[in-house]
């Protein structure tokens, strides 16, 4: 036999393989990370437990009337039931945001105006948010401590947890290390791209190559949290007690952020009762053919990234049968626990 053809016999039985198996392709990039943890504040299932019980708690409220849950809705997706969260002040201007896989973004809010978890609460000094904020919980957070500090099991819990009573710097720790624990690890998505790949319908597959592909979804959804972390002006219409809403404008004061809002996870999104920083999208149909339009290109702000997309109806169920796949049901049933 020619030397040359007893060479090309491997190498050609090779490339049937592979042309008939297909190229595995590599999914590292989409499976989610261990969360980030901050160095002043590492996991502790007493912690955890504690802020479960916190975030449920309205006794961090004016009035003992509204707790963190009532606005993050776990059976709504960890979002909010209503299309603008109501507080002390009636109806806000904005939608309360999932609280799903927030332990990865780099700013919270929809304009990006705190840090960490730990400052997004309200409860530490000079951080305005959501227990402090007069609009919403309305709590003074002296108030908080003290009334925290006279329940007998809550004190045991907290020096169980920091050694010392509730301070307004442990009740913020104690809360985000539950929310550190609010990741959507499994989502059929991520046991699809774990090796599971019986774990999505076909019509998802096709929807994620849509995602990644024609519908371009991964210019702002963007491995793994499908999140830039960074802030968009999408077209959104204004909807609610605003008249206008400037985003990221009102932290940066820079003309180009008007009407810019942070990129949220996907990760379920299905579950969401309204879409959008103000909520002027109920059903993923709404969301998607807001994206097939072009957006609004009246909006002299939009972003050029949003652009016609001429998706086909079958494609548009396709990119929300993908949608649907990013749910962790887990995460919908998490339930108040026993408070003291």
């Amino acid at each position: 036999m020619n030397r040359v053809f007893r060479v090309l016999i491997p190498f050609l039985a090779v490339v049937v393989s592979i042309t008939s198996i297909g190229f595995a392709e590599d999914l590292s990039e989409w499976k989610l990370p261990p969360v980030p943890v901050p160095k002043d504040n590492p996991q502790s299932k007493d912690k955890i437990a504690l802020g479960h019980q916190l975030v449920f708690d309205i006794r961090l409220s004016k009035g003992d009337s509204i707790s963190c849950s009532h606005c993050h809705v776990p059976a709504a997706g960890g979002g909010g039931p209503t299309p603008r969260a109501f507080g002390h002040g009636g109806e806000l201007g904005r939608w309360a945001p999932s609280w799903v896989n927030s332990a990865y973004y780099t700013s919270l809010f929809w304009d990006g105006r705190a840090s960490s978890l730990e400052e997004q609460t309200g409860a530490l000094p000079g951080k305005m948010g959501p227990i402090t904020a007069p609009p919403e919980m309305g709590a003074k957070i002296e108030d908080v401590v003290a009334r925290l500090n006279t329940i007998p099991e809550y004190k045991k819990q907290f020096n169980h947890a920091f050694g010392t009573d509730a301070t307004p710097e442990n009740i913020a720790k104690a809360i985000a290390s539950f929310e550190r624990t609010l990741i959507a690890y499994d989502s059929p998505f991520q046991k699809y791209v774990n090796g599971d790949k019986k774990a999505i319908s076909p019509a998802a597959k096709r929807g994620f190559e849509l995602f990644k592909g024609k519908a371009v979804c991964i210019t702002c959804h963007t491995p793994p949290n499908l999140s830039d972390n960074m802030f968009h002006n999408i077209g959104v219409p204004q909807v609610g007690p605003l008249k206008e809403d400037l985003g990221r404008y009102e932290v940066t004061k820079d003309n180009g952020d008007k009407g810019k809002f942070k990129t949220p996870t996907l990760y379920n999104s299905a579950s969401l009762s309204f879409h959008m920083h103000d909520g002027a999208f109920r059903r993923f149909e709404e969301v998607v053919e807001h994206y097939n339009k072009g957006g609004n290109p009246n909006d002299p702000n939009q972003d050029s990234l949003i652009f016609p997309l001429n998706l086909t109806s079958a494609e548009k169920d396709d990119l929300i049968a993908f949608l649907r796949s990013l749910t962790d049901k887990r995460l919908d049933g998490i339930k108040s626990p026993k408070l003291p």
